[in-house]
């Protein structure tokens, strides 16, 4: 398969209906596909990873490699704990809570 270049591109290999929105699990849980009008990897993203971006300590495409590796790697139900855990581990930067 093709090197993700973007969100759309990982959000494309996985689909994801959420038949319990706003469900009790949700804050710990990391989906890997964009439901309807969220996209928890975007989130992710912008609150996470652009920062570190933009102060040049990673690269968009290390970024978005990252987060590509990450939803691979980790079997669904992702926790949002081993998922951050898994890009700290893959950027050489902390990305938590």
């Amino acid at each position: 398969m093709a090197k993700a270049k973007t969100i759309s591109d990982i959000n494309a290999k996985y689909s994801y209906k959420d038949e319990n929105p706003g469900g009790k699990r949700d804050a710990s849980l990391v989906s890997c596909a964009q439901c309807e009008d969220y996209n928890e990897l975007s989130y992710i993203y912008k609150t996470k990873l652009k920062p570190l971006i933009d102060e040049d300590e990673i690269t968009h495409e290390e970024a978005i490699q990252a987060l590509d590796e990450a939803c691979a790697e980790l079997k669904n139900p992702r926790s949002r704990e081993n998922f951050y855990e898994l890009l700290t581990s893959k950027l050489g930067q902390t990305i938590g809570e």
